[in-house]
């Protein structure tokens, strides 16, 4: 392990992240990097802004102490992924760095059943769409006489708003709103829907990844996705029962095999709302507390920056 002063602060910890930490990586794999600083003095006792995460490269970030506190304490995969790195991953650790290890199941609590499994649910709704646009894309641009609605809208976004805010809260009643005005109201969501549909589609097929394209022809859905969906749920099921974040992964031959196609689409679908339910029930059962201690993360924090800085 090497220690450094940067120009931007001090590195008190850097790990290698992603495919190669999890242990999935392939021979073409990107080697990503994630790391930890504490910035000059200038960034905790001055007024100026200072920055939350520094971009080394398109494969390497940095996060200012506090940020990195902060995302772990909300559960954030990335965060706790970096904090509970392989030995093996960690190529710069200091003493202040070392604390952070030291302490990191401090962070844990109930909250990964929700930020692992948003996680998830947004790699299953990618899929989900991604397989829709494969099997029937959109294939006609949407124009509001399709709609049945004039060239220009006669609703406002306001008031496409103010009446999504009345509707959700069981405010809107007959005598406030027209029957035209509902009917108009419903057929201007329809158009806005479907034109981001048809906007998302493009820039989807415009922006995709050659290597994503083929699995996704190939299989019928996005196989790298799935593989990440699992994952995720997996982890998120083993923090809430065992306290424990496991990144390299024991299971990397199935997320392998997943990748490259070996489970249906509907596999994956019956697979995913299965371990949504037993995330569910371990989240009521878990030992992990509900929140993580802030205050004891907090003096953490002021500590390690405090020592960093008396050393510089």
């Amino acid at each position: 392990m090497n220690t450094g002063t940067e120009i931007n602060g001090v590195v008190i910890l850097e790990v290698i992240h992603g495919s190669r930490a999890f242990g999935l990586n392939e021979p073409d794999s990107d080697t990503d990097l994630k790391g930890v600083l504490v910035g000059p003095a200038a960034w905790y006792g001055g007024f100026l802004p200072s920055p939350e995460q520094i971009e080394m490269s398109k494969d390497y970030v940095r996060y200012d102490i506090r940020k990195c506190f902060r995302l772990a304490s909300e559960a954030n995969p990335t965060a706790l992924e970096l904090i509970w790195a392989p030995e093996d991953c960690i190529r710069v650790c200091t003493k202040a760095g070392r604390r952070i290890l030291d302490a990191r199941t401090t962070f844990l609590s109930r909250r990964v059943s929700d930020s692992f499994g948003n996680y998830a649910v947004s790699q299953l709704k990618r899929i989900k769409t991604h397989r829709r646009w494969l099997l029937s894309p959109p294939k006609v641009e949407p124009v509001r006489s399709a709609f049945g609605l004039p060239e220009r809208s006669v609703i406002s976004n306001d008031q496409i708003g103010a009446a999504d805010i009345l509707s959700r809260r069981g405010d809107i009643t007959d005598e406030m709103i027209t029957p035209n005005f509902l009917l108009m109201l419903d057929r201007e969501r329809s158009y806005r829907a479907a034109r981001r549909e048809w906007q998302q589609y493009h820039t989807w097929k415009k922006e995709r990844n050659p290597k994503r394209a083929e699995l996704e022809e190939r299989f019928g859905y996005d196989t790298k996705h799935a593989l990440h969906l699992v994952r995720l749920l997996r982890m998120s099921l083993e923090i809430l029962t065992t306290g424990i974040v496991v990144v390299r992964r024991p299971d990397r031959e199935e997320l392998l095999a997943i990748k490259g196609g070996g489970w249906p689409f509907e596999r994956l679908i019956e697979y995913a709302e299965s371990m949504q339910m037993r995330i569910k029930s371990a989240r009521e059962e878990s030992a992990l507390p509900e929140e993580p201690d802030r205050a004891a993360l907090n003096t953490l924090c002021t500590d390690i920056v405090r020592e960093v800085l008396d050393g510089c």
